[in-house]
């Protein structure tokens, strides 16, 4: 018997969604948040999902994973709703909530446990291959992070200051890269910040922030810079690990992890199923599906499963701690023993 999905919103995404979780063989039901005026057994042409509307929706939330797809600040009401509906699990976008303070109400609730947050990276077969090597490390070691790109590429048939990209209060570069502060805790630890720098200006026409560098520590210990912005041309994505072990490096448009030993040596290994988006969120949706949000750590990452609900909100607290310091603020910690 085939599980039931239904998507919640029916934007770029979450036809994404749809799409994918038919392929891993669900049965997949899509609830467009503006109402197309069809019939009760009207079908998605672009996915193929049975279409449900306001009358539908709410009925067919029971005993499914409801995806939620909407407009982020829905995120958590469209949540609550799944969830007091009966729903077995929730799995919502990226960020959860627009700020800490947004996502409380899903928090509090009685079922938060059931709640997954998307995060497809950790579906890359290369991250969970770089888990394993950055587990093996000894002492003390450093990071950068990098996603770089140029906004209106991300999608050239919309004008990109109409996108939620542009709305300071639910978009920027550090909501909508949110992933990189995931995934880079599920590698380096908890983070600490330490300082932060905005940037509100530049070459895009948007009121949210253009780009931002992090800077924060963690209790490995590991000291992790993060670069995160709009405004970089080609694409740049990835991480790069230093320690006495030598030098990691993940390129995700590569789809490459390449390993330098101490003694120089280098070690190179691509994942070419990385490279196909459908494929790593497959992987996600069949993890959403098979396990519970409160699995082991160690199963849910080995699967490539979505994150947590409070790891979604950890990920989150980061990027409202940055934004507090200001933009063009930067709060550095002048510990002479970090100097190098």
């Amino acid at each position: 018997m085939s599980a039931n999905v239904v998507v919640r919103g029916s934007g770029s995404i979450g036809q994404r969604h749809a799409r994918v979780f038919r392929q891993v063989g669900a049965d997949v039901s899509l609830w467009p948040v503006r109402e197309r005026g069809t019939g009760p057994d009207a079908v998605d042409e672009g996915t193929g999902a049975r279409l449900l509307d306001d009358d539908t929706g709410p009925s067919s939330l029971r005993d499914t994973l409801v995806v939620v797809a909407t407009d982020t600040s829905r995120h958590v009401a469209d949540a609550v709703e799944a969830l007091d509906a009966g729903a077995l699990a929730v799995l919502v976008e990226k960020p959860v909530a627009a700020a800490v303070d947004d996502v409380l109400v899903l928090r509090d609730h009685p079922r938060a446990v059931d709640v997954w947050v998307a995060a497809p990276l950790r579906a890359h077969e290369a991250f969970r291959h770089l888990r394993r090597l950055v587990g093996r490390i000894e002492g003390s070691a450093s990071a950068h992070v990098r996603s770089q790109s140029w906004l209106p590429d991300w999608r050239p048939d919309r004008d990109y200051r109409a996108s939620y990209s542009a709305r300071p209060d639910e978009g920027g570069v550090l909501r909508d890269m949110v992933h990189e502060v995931d995934y880079a805790t599920v590698l380096f630890g908890r983070p600490s910040l330490v300082g932060a720098s905005l940037e509100t200006s530049g070459p895009l026409d948007i009121e949210a922030e253009q780009a931002a560098t992090l800077l924060w520590r963690t209790e490995h210990p590991f000291t992790v810079t993060a670069r995160l912005d709009y405004v970089s041309r080609p694409t740049s994505r990835g991480v790069v690990v230093h320690s006495s072990d030598g030098i990691l490096e993940w390129d995700v448009t590569r789809a490459m992890v390449r390993h330098t030993t101490a003694e120089g040596e280098v070690s190179e290994q691509v994942f070419d199923h990385d490279l196909d988006r459908d494929i790593v969120m497959g992987t996600q949706a069949r993890a959403a599906l098979d396990l519970r949000p409160s699995a082991p750590a160690d199963q849910r990452l080995a699967r490539g499963a979505p994150a947590t609900l409070a790891d979604g909100i950890d990920a989150v607290r980061l990027c409202d701690e940055a934004r507090a310091a200001g933009p063009r603020a930067a709060v550095i910690d002048p510990d002479p023993q970090d100097a190098s």
